[in-house]
């Protein structure tokens, strides 16, 4: 049997971890149970991650990663630019309805360095992405829009927004129910045809 390399095992340690916290959430979930489905030793685990926040935040930035470059691959799309935004709150919801036990908020308010980082990181893509976007609306005669890049940030801050406002605080279990997430996104829905309504030429 060929010896599995390093990436290999972590790849797999990183989709028992997501099994098992999509299921059951991270706080609920020990390292044994994840060794255990693994049949391998809780050593193991230990010798990819320090602890299980740090097993945690690397499932969060994996699904992250994807969940962002899905979001490139829509902007890049021969569609029109509103039915991109659209299109983006739908991957969005189907993205947060999948993923809703992950208690996500959870690592992402920590506030360590090393959020803080990959959360820049993806703030910045989703900016050029956002540019992007309103930049094929202009090009294609449907928006007009003078600083493409700080409506860009203002539609991005004005989507975020929502969440905090229609949920007024967040949940303190750190967990989304199903209804709270629909209640966001038709919200978001509404926000981006009102939007899109003022920008059209």
């Amino acid at each position: 049997m060929i010896a599995e390399t390093k990436d290999e095992m972590r790849d797999k340690i990183l989709d028992a971890a997501l099994k098992r916290f999509s299921n059951y959430t991270a706080s609920k979930t020990t390292m044994n149970e994840i060794a255990d489905d693994l049949h391998c030793s809780k050593a193991s685990l230990y010798y990819y991650f320090s602890d299980k926040k740090s097993l945690h935040f690397a499932v969060l930035e994996k699904i992250g990663e994807h969940f962002i470059s899905e979001q490139e691959m829509e902007a890049e799309k021969d569609l029109p630019a509103a039915s991109i935004l659209m299109n983006l709150l739908e991957i969005k919801r189907q993205f947060v309805l999948r993923y809703c036990r992950l208690e996500m908020f959870k690592i992402l308010n920590d506030n360590s360095a090393e959020t803080l980082r990959v959360m820049a990181i993806m703030k910045e893509r989703e900016q050029k992405m956002m540019t992007r976007i309103m930049e094929k609306g202009v090009a294609a005669g449907d928006f007009k829009i003078r600083n493409i890049s700080e409506l860009a940030s203002l539609y991005s801050q004005a989507i975020e927004g929502l969440r905090f406002s229609v949920l007024d605080c967040i949940n303190p279990k750190f967990e989304l129910e199903p209804d709270e997430i629909e209640k966001i996104i038709d919200k978001q829905r509404l926000l981006t045809e009102i939007f899109v309504k003022g920008i059209k030429q």
